[in-house]
């Protein structure tokens, strides 16, 4: 068994997990029916699929036998995207959360637990 056969190996498990994380994202969307709901199912699984199908392209690019300087470059850039993806996915969901509780589009009132609704100041009213 060389170390290419493991890179390969283990660079396929992660792919295939993250593809399956991501896959489980879709689902949740197309399954859920509030905003809530929805977002969290995107956010989550997304980034951490996108970021396990980068890691194993990572592994896959640090195993080959003849790693040139452009592959390090590569490398780089998928380091790159992972630290985009961490910073632009929360804030994304957190965003469209916020327009979704400021216009009431989140969920039915009887589903929500305590302290879910948006205070009247919230959305505008006046007291």
């Amino acid at each position: 068994m060389s170390i290419q056969f493991l890179t390969d190996l283990v660079s396929l498990v992660f792919i295939v997990v993250g593809a399956l994380l991501s896959l489980a994202g879709s689902v949740g969307l197309v399954r859920f029916g509030d905003t809530m709901s929805r977002i969290h199912a995107v956010a989550k699984p997304q980034t951490a699929g996108l970021v396990l199908t980068i890691l194993g392209a990572i592994i896959r690019v640090a195993g080959s036998e003849h790693l040139s300087p452009g592959e390090r470059g590569d490398m780089g850039v998928l380091l790159l995207l992972i630290v985009f993806s961490f910073l632009t996915s929360p804030v994304t969901a957190q965003r469209i959360g916020r327009v979704a509780r400021r216009e009431g589009l989140y969920a039915d009132k009887e589903r929500m637990s305590r302290n879910d609704a948006p205070a009247d100041r919230a959305l505008g009213k006046k007291r």
